[in-house]
């Protein structure tokens, strides 16, 4: 299965949770704005302290009772960069000078999944789609 994501701390605190696999992870889409490793991984921080980067407020991507150690989040931050992972629109008008368009989604879903199904509807296609998330739910 391969998941594309929209939030950053959504993302990180359901992969650390166990949600979701880090090798399901195709591409996560983040209204971050970090240069670099190090200061995307210095966002990473003040969600796990605080949860929101922006107000700096306790919210939803608070780790705090989930049993992770700030090393483990700033690791997974650190291979999903270095994997080309996290894409951040906003780092895109700085260099050509258009600005990107906001990721609007139905709904507040951190992940969407991608797969054949939505390109071809044949019902045989959709069987085999389904034959393998079960074989690979019950491999991993």
């Amino acid at each position: 299965m391969m998941l594309i994501g929209t939030s950053f701390g959504g993302c990180l605190k359901s992969i650390l949770s166990g949600e979701v696999s880090e090798k399901d992870v195709l591409l996560i889409i983040t209204r971050t704005e970090a240069k670099n490793l190090e200061q995307l991984q210095s966002i990473a921080e003040v969600y796990f302290t605080t949860g929101n980067s922006y107000t700096k407020t306790p919210d939803k991507y608070n780790f705090e009772g989930m049993g992770i150690d700030l090393k483990s989040v700033k690791e997974l931050v650190k291979v999903l960069y270095i994997k080309g992972k996290i894409h951040q629109p906003r780092l895109f008008y700085h260099e050509t000078g258009y600005m990107h368009q906001e990721l609007i989604l139905p709904g507040s879903k951190v992940w969407f999944e991608v797969s054949p199904i939505g390109i071809n509807k044949h019902p045989s296609v959709i069987e085999a789609y389904e034959k393998y998330k079960m074989l690979d739910n019950l491999t991993k």
